[in-house]
């Protein structure tokens, strides 16, 4: 931490007030080095807490006022969970030359939970944060891996096939290669779908290539072209099953042998999805989510479902269509909204399938600020039919309940105790 150099020409727009702080805390603002080169990164620590921002928002205002700012891309923002109490914060960021600067840093007040979520306590912005939370949500720990229940094979497991889309991955993508290849027990079609990274990506997948059904290393026009064209390398019957885990996600142990047998003994399934386990660049969790069994009605209102833990059976991809490959960031709400459309049965099972990672470089935290918010809205009108303000869905009492219930699953859970 360099404390000595000028500091980055910021401002924080939220919050207004620092002498106390929420829990949930939502930072905004932007910032740029005093050369007119815009910032790296952003972070806020708090205590043991890190909570990592995004950056390169836009702030077109901003150049607007600053001719020296560099773009009109130099809005941040931050989202995360702190520790209550009293605790010394601080704000920090990478500067075009490497070094992390501290830009602010004070003590605030912290606000206490006294009741407890799944018994009414909090509010939607609270839920939502403590329920899905797409950040650290305690310091990181090494994964617990799932206990899945042992049960006798079925006479005749589906077979899967499963694809793995991706693009200058590979820091992360020999991890989600293993976590397919080194499944037990399984009989897999597991192809590697490269967008003609120019990282080390290609020689990773070649070290794997005799145990890939198929592998490809060409541009395409985004993820959802890249994982239409690796599931059509595939093939299988009707009751057979599909999924895609992207590069810097990975299955839990046992995971894929657990849903293939779940499938064999419940042929009248289509859809089948599980909790999520979050993780940071190291593989540490930080983070669960607890998901309360599928709604058909919550799905239309918002999209809880990990994609990572999700697997379908072919019948049901050839009736709808595959992918919509117009979809950028929602692409497997458009999917599961057809699904339903078409009468799919689908479940969630009460165990956690997957690990999916958190980073500051990853597609989910740049697109929801513009592509991913506008598909979302798209999807969201569309399966309700008329123009849906997001002030209505944070007051959802369907919305509500359901993370209510999440809450009540993870207390739960922490008592050693597995709802159903």
């Amino acid at each position: 931490m360099d404390t000595s150099a000028p500091t980055p020409r910021f401002y924080v727009d939220q919050p207004k007030d620092w002498k106390q702080l929420p829990r949930c805390v939502i930072i905004r603002g932007w910032a740029f080095d005093l050369d007119g080169r815009p910032i790296r990164a952003i972070r806020l620590r708090a205590g043991k807490v890190t909570i990592d921002g995004v950056v390169g928002l836009p702030r077109p205002d901003v150049k607007g006022a600053m001719p020296e700012a560099p773009d009109d891309n130099t809005g941040f923002e931050l989202r995360g969970t702190l520790p209550s109490g009293r605790v010394r914060v601080s704000l920090e960021a990478v500067s075009a030359d490497g070094a992390w600067y501290s830009l602010m840093e004070r003590p605030v007040e912290v606000a206490r939970q006294i009741i407890p979520l799944w018994l009414g306590g909090g509010a939607w912005t609270e839920l939502m944060f403590f329920q899905m939370p797409a950040h650290m949500a305690y310091p990181p720990r090494p994964v617990r891996f799932e206990k899945f229940p042992a049960s006798a094979p079925a006479s005749r497991r589906p077979q899967l096939a499963i694809v793995t889309p991706s693009y200058q991955q590979a820091r992360f993508l020999d991890e989600t290669m293993r976590s397919v290849l080194d499944q037990p027990g399984i009989d897999c079609q597991y192809v590697v779908q490269d967008g003609g990274s120019t990282d080390d990506s290609a020689h990773l997948i070649r070290q794997h290539a005799p145990r890939l059904h198929a592998w490809e290393s060409i541009r395409d026009t985004g993820q959802a072209d890249a994982i239409a064209r690796g599931l059509a390398k595939t093939s299988g019957g009707p009751d057979d099953l599909m999924a895609w885990i992207n590069s810097d996600d990975y299955y839990q142990p046992g995971a894929l042998a657990y849903v293939a047998d779940y499938f064999a003994r419940h042929p009248e399934v289509d859809v089948l999805y599980g909790h999520r386990i979050v993780v940071d660049e190291g593989s540490r969790e930080i983070a669960r989510w607890f998901l309360p069994p599928h709604d058909d009605a919550v799905l239309r209102l918002n999209d809880f479902v990990p994609q990572e833990t999700m697997f379908w059976r072919r019948r049901l991809w050839d009736k709808v269509g595959g992918l919509d490959t117009s979809f950028h960031f929602a692409i497997d709400w458009d999917l599961l909204l057809r699904f339903q459309a078409a009468g799919a049965r689908i479940v969630r099972v009460p165990y956690f399938l997957a690990c999916f990672r958190v980073h500051p470089t990853q597609k989910t935290s740049f697109a929801m600020h513009d592509t991913g918010q506008r598909e979302i809205t798209l999807l969201r009108e569309r399966a309700q039919g008329r123009h849906f303000p997001i002030e209505e869905l944070e007051t959802s009492p369907l919305l509500l309940r359901y993370l209510r219930r999440s809450a009540r699953i993870e207390f739960l859970w922490r008592l050693g105790l597995r709802a159903p």
